[in-house]
């Protein structure tokens, strides 16, 4: 097999694997699929696929998580860009570069697969080994991070972050619903406006 075809082959393995890996860890659960599962439903005609590729089901998970972040850093970078050149920095318009990036995601079917796997991911005991140390790798995110602690200098930095890390709940949850009666624009909408108000909610006194 020629070089370069054989690079295609194994790229499109690779590709496979991280999508059907996506799909499934997003509809079980990190612990609610096999590796062996994932093979058969990626088609990759061989049962040692994850381990050849990505070493173990960490490794698989670090691929879909990294190959994302990559994408979603592209888009973060186009919104701060169009805010910061309206001179228009609100919270809100930092809620949405931080999150519009995760919830546009979707999978080759149209779904947003990416979303339920995060949601997978910070649901699962293990999952925040998966995000330690991710900040260096987003540099747009790093620097909306900056700008929401600017614009909401009354709340202390860990507070700010523990709103962070259970805003995306919020918002996962939101667009995920499946009883969700209202349009799906007005639902992300409502999602960020509940983010908004939860992020920018004066601390109480102990």
């Amino acid at each position: 097999m020629p070089r370069s075809l054989k690079a295609r082959s194994a790229g499109s393995v690779v590709d496979r694997l991280i999508e059907t890996a996506e799909q499934l860890y997003g509809q079980h659960g990190l612990t609610g699929v096999s590796l062996r599962q994932i093979c058969t439903a990626a088609g990759a005609g061989n049962n040692n696929a994850v381990q050849y590729h990505f070493g173990d089901a960490a490794g698989l998970i670090r691929a879909i998580h990294t190959r994302r972040l990559v994408e979603n850093e592209i888009r973060r970078a186009q919104l701060l860009a169009k805010a910061e050149a309206r001179n228009r920095l609100s919270v809100r318009d930092l809620v949405e570069v931080l999150y519009l990036p995760i919830i546009e995601a979707v999978d080759t079917n149209g779904k947003r697969s990416y979303a339920r796997f995060l949601f997978a991911l910070h649901s699962a005991p293990t999952g925040v080994q998966y995000t330690i140390n991710l900040m260096p790798l987003m540099p747009a995110a790093q620097r909306a991070m900056e700008l929401l602690h600017d614009a909401i200098s009354e709340l202390p930095a860990a507070v700010l972050f523990e709103r962070n890390r259970l805003i995306i709940f919020l918002i996962l949850a939101s667009i995920l619903n499946p009883r969700k009666g209202s349009s799906d624009a007005a639902t992300v909408a409502n999602a960020f406006d509940m983010a908004v108000g939860a992020l920018t909610a004066l601390p109480g006194t102990p």
